[in-house]
């Protein structure tokens, strides 16, 4: 699935390439839950109440197993797709991407405009005091 998603980003001819990726988690997720919902149905199933031997009741219990592992391995598997969708989302998000960009150079333009007006005034102040002592000093030497 990592292909795809690779292939979706390079943004060459994404549309079928995004069909693909859809049409590939639907039947994973369609697998997955077909699975699930048949190792449920067996293991009620197996629960019937009956006259049982200690062997059909090992061999019922060995099923039940048998279920209870494929339904964790369908569940983790349903937990890995929600995985790569949530990740695929977060890196191809465009829209969301480009407003937090634009907000963030926004935010930056306006603290460099701070900033440069806080350097103007502090130019302007250096070349006040220094116009200050430089008639000071030019008044001092002139009384002397």
């Amino acid at each position: 699935m990592s292909n795809y998603m690779n292939t979706a980003s390079s943004g060459t001819s994404s549309r079928p390439v995004l069909q693909h990726m859809e049409d590939q988690y639907n039947k994973r997720i369609d697998d997955d839950i077909s699975k699930l919902v048949d190792c449920f149905t067996e293991i009620v199933k197996t629960g019937e109440i009956a006259e049982k031997d200690k062997f059909k009741v090992s061999q019922e219990g060995y099923q039940v197993e048998n279920q209870a592992a494929q339904i964790v391995r369908s569940t983790e598997s349903l937990l890995g797709l929600i995985k790569e969708l949530k990740q695929f989302l977060l890196l191809n998000d465009t829209k969301t991407l480009t407003a937090l960009t634009e907000q963030r150079s926004r935010a930056l333009t306006g603290q460099t405009s701070e900033i440069k007006k806080v350097v103007l005034d502090l130019r302007q102040e250096i070349t006040d005091a220094m116009y200050e002592m430089e008639s000071v000093y030019y008044r001092s030497l002139v009384d002397q």
